[in-house]
């Protein structure tokens, strides 16, 4: 899949909090000035890992597929065996890589537009008394709603069973899908925290050939044009007519 470069999407995104947003992490080894803190890159500016994100599309994706009934095979990659960390050959494989199939969809992480944080306070519940356990009290660092956050996700060579863009065309529409049903990522989100939306601010599309031209930045697409609109919507044919061959060897 990966021997030769036909072709490197470089897809400009954003993710906007629709609710304040909670993903813990320590910037340092001294002690947090709240119990749970956000991540931070080196500038102290909240970052979402790409990491984060990619989990949350992959899962997303694994149970679109197996809720299609078309008996698509689909690897669970926690399951212990020899498909433990993906199988390499299922769509979701394809996309997302397994244990020896390096991920054709690479996510970056994506850093806030402010430093901007709040502190919610929380208290812990005992369950049996149903009242407020003895030294429950904690606190949680958010983002809070609006803030925006940038990134760069890369997918390569996006050609599958002969569908030219199937690839982008999988991402593209599970991006739909993600912000149609408020998908939520980060801790909390059965609480209200993390709903955020995925746009999508640009595509770049990168061939061999434009390398030989010195055309380093490929062909710019920019949504609500026409050419941007095409390209989408050919790419989601692409996706789908994969799909439905049945063939994914």
């Amino acid at each position: 899949m990966f021997e030769r470069l036909d072709n490197r999407v470089i897809v400009n995104y954003e993710v906007v909090t629709l609710s304040d947003l909670h993903i813990g992490g320590h910037t340092t080894t001294e002690p947090a000035d709240v119990d749970n803190p956000v991540i931070k890159n080196a500038d102290s500016y909240p970052i979402i890992p790409g990491s984060s994100l990619k989990g949350v599309l992959r899962t997303e994706m694994e149970r679109l597929l197996r809720g299609l009934n078309m008996d698509i095979k689909v690897c669970d990659i926690f399951i212990s065996g020899k498909d433990c960390g993906g199988c390499n050959k299922c769509p979701v494989c394809k996309l997302f890589g397994g244990n020896e199939l390096a991920s054709s969809i690479r996510i970056k992480d994506a850093t806030a537009n402010s430093k901007k944080t709040m502190v919610r306070d929380a208290v812990a519940i005992d369950r049996k008394k149903r009242k407020a356990k003895d030294g429950g009290k904690y606190d949680t660092e958010v983002v809070p709603k609006g803030t925006v956050f940038t990134g760069i996700c890369i997918i390569e060579n996006t050609e599958l069973g002969k569908c030219e863009h199937a690839k982008l065309g999988a991402f593209l529409s599970l991006l739909n899908f993600f912000n149609e049903c408020s998908g939520s990522i980060g801790h909390a989100s059965s609480r209200g925290f993390g709903e955020v939306k995925l746009n999508v601010k640009g595509i770049n599309i990168i061939t061999a050939q434009d390398y030989l031209d010195g055309n380093y930045t490929g062909k710019s697409y920019v949504p609500d044009s026409t050419e941007y609109r095409e390209l989408k919507n050919n790419a989601v044919a692409d996706w789908s007519k994969y799909i439905k061959s049945g063939k994914y060897d």
